[in-house]
């Protein structure tokens, strides 16, 4: 089986191969002995029955099929072809038992007796024999079932097939790859998927379009045998696959039966910025916290549990600025700590320091004032490169008691040029919602704190424009994690103010973030009317959203976040003719 590249404008120098051997339809060895087992059996099929759950829990039932999977200290499943012509009813049963024979293996025909039950959390369970008084072998080395399965399948379509061995021919995308170290990912039959409200505008369609990326979703488990030093991403797309259509402990799960041979094509960083171009970035840390900035007070309160967790996340941001080469980064998910040598704000300094060989700087506000919250913005600029012109200035008010205070900060190009206003934003999460109001989740697609993040969008957008009036400028650009996807009310209010957003163009959906396989935007580049004929470049550089988590990867600045990175190139002096 071949993974492909999915394929964006921006995806090009980013992408992963994935070969799986192709699964046999039948099991290799000795030819089959046909046998009948001497206990008379009930049915599989009459087990499972057409509902959610077995009508038969409880009882003591017999029954016989042939080891498709087998789960070490766990059990097994069984299969019983031709025994059922019903669609609606699985002909497999999970078998729960830790003690298992030696002589057991994929292809045993084989009979056991015990308890029906339901067993597992989550939206599905699975139906299962318990308390297994024998298992017999009644034959040796059977053809193993294959049913032909295709999505979208629905919640009684899932429990149709629960428990068998199922092939799905044709392409699916690898949507969710967070927990790829623990051999887990997600396929999809209807492409790279997207979050409702990152395609369509807010209401009770979104619920619709929640529903039928659910039903065109497999979860998947690879072989305990894969290697576990490769990595895939996000967006590629698999070719025939087959397994056992088992349960993880909380929800159906095709545990694939073949071995994946993963190997990788080189990864190119990003393209540089030209020489007389400023480079600005919006990039989420990810939580950056140095502990008491002596090697010590880890765990800290959103960020590294221990020193070393911390060195290596600094040491892949480090390499992400490295290979950037960036001007002026705006950040999210600083510590607020303050600005003294022991800051987050110094050791960033520092960091930035190393990693691009130049003197860095941070904006600072007159009373540096960057509110109570833990996290806090920033802005921070190579000192040979751009000039801060003034104080930073900082946003206070009821709407920015949730929302993180915004920053803005004056640049010029060393040498001279044209002024821009750099303004940096961390909007409400949609985490933590209140149980009833307006800001309570709506079922719209917008989550939770949308009237609160909508409020602070539309007041950062107004008072941005009065900053730069006030420094006498209308170049604008407005950076930074918004928490909302991009036809969300926040990101309107942006546009409805008179900002552009740099992406909206694209000719593909765009995604800086990726939850639960579902991708979107939350990671803006906004800009004033008089700044777009100075942009030169833009792109968001995905570097971390769709690739796994907790792994090591094949380049120093990969997962370097949860966020994809934000650029900006902007010319920094005007040409002296026009066309």
């Amino acid at each position: 089986m071949l993974i492909t590249n999915f394929k964006t404008p921006l995806y090009a120098a980013f992408f992963y191969v994935l070969v799986l051997a192709a699964c046999s339809n039948d099991n290799q060895g000795p030819e089959p002995v046909s046998a009948t087992c001497p206990v008379p059996t009930t049915p599989i099929a009459s087990v499972q029955g057409d509902k959610t759950t077995s009508t038969m829990i409880g009882q003591q039932v017999s029954v016989q099929g042939i080891v498709t999977l087998i789960q070490a200290e766990q059990g097994l499943y069984i299969e019983e072809p031709g025994s059922d012509t019903d669609p609606s009813t699985s002909n497999a049963i999970f078998i729960q038992s830790s003690d298992l024979p030696d002589w057991l293996a994929t292809g045993s025909l084989i009979s056991t007796e015990g308890t029906v039950a339901e067993i597992g959390k989550g939206r599905f369970s699975v139906t299962a024999l318990t308390d297994v008084s024998d298992l017999d072998q009644c034959s040796g080395k059977q053809p193993l079932p294959l049913t032909d399965v295709s999505l979208p399948l629905n919640g009684p379509a899932r429990e149709s097939v629960e428990g068998m061995r199922i092939q799905i021919n044709g392409t699916l995308t690898i949507t969710d790859v967070y927990r790829f170290g623990q051999r887990q990912i997600s396929l999809s039959g209807n492409g790279f998927q997207f979050a409702p409200t990152e395609i369509m505008t807010p209401g009770p369609e979104t619920n619709e379009h929640i529903a039928q990326n659910r039903a065109y979703t497999l979860p998947v488990l690879l072989p305990e045998n894969s290697p576990d030093t490769e990595v895939v991403m996000g967006g590629t797309s698999v070719e025939n696959i087959a397994g056992v259509y088992g349960h993880d402990g909380r929800d159906l799960r095709l545990s694939l039966q073949v071995v994946p041979s993963i190997s990788t094509t080189t990864i190119s960083s990003p393209s540089q910025p030209a020489a007389d171009n400023l480079r600005i970035v919006g990039m989420n840390l990810h939580n950056y916290f140095n502990g008491d900035g002596n090697r010590q007070g880890f765990p800290t309160s959103r960020g590294a549990k221990t020193f070393a967790e911390f060195q290596d996340q600094r040491d892949r941001i480090g390499a992400a600025i490295k290979v950037l080469d960036p001007h002026v980064i705006a950040v999210m998910e600083l510590e607020n700590d303050g600005f003294d040598n022991d800051s987050a704000a110094q050791d960033f300094i520092q960091l930035a320091n190393e990693a691009s060989n130049s003197i860095w700087a941070v904006t600072r506000t007159v009373d540096d004032n960057t509110g109570t919250d833990k996290i806090t913005v920033g802005i921070f600029y190579r000192t040979d490169k751009v000039t801060a012109i003034g104080a930073a200035e900082t946003l206070t008010g009821a709407e920015f008691k949730r929302s993180r205070q915004p920053q803005a900060q004056l640049f010029q190009a060393v040498g001279g040029g044209e002024k821009t206003l750099v303004v940096i934003n961390h909007l409400k999460s949609k985490g933590g919602c209140p149980k009833s109001g307006a800001d309570a989740n709506q079922k719209d697609g917008q989550g939770c704190w949308n009237p609160m993040r909508t409020a602070s969008a539309e007041k950062m957008s107004a008072w941005s424009k009065q900053v730069a009036a006030a420094a006498g400028t209308k170049k604008i650009l407005i950076l930074g994690d918004m928490n909302a996807y991009r036809f969300e009310d926040p990101i309107s209010a942006i546009r409805d103010a008179g900002f552009s957003e740099l992406m909206d163009e694209m000719a593909e959906p765009n995604y800086s973030f990726v939850f639960f396989g579902q991708a979107g935007t939350l990671d803006y580049a906004f800009i004033s009317n008089a700044l777009k004929n100075d942009v030169e470049n833009a792109f968001i550089w995905h570097a971390n959203a769709a690739l796994p988590a907790n792994m090591e990867l094949p380049h120093p600045w990969l997962g370097f976040s949860d966020h994809d990175p934000v650029v900006v190139d902007i010319r920094s002096r005007q040409s002296k003719t026009s066309d």
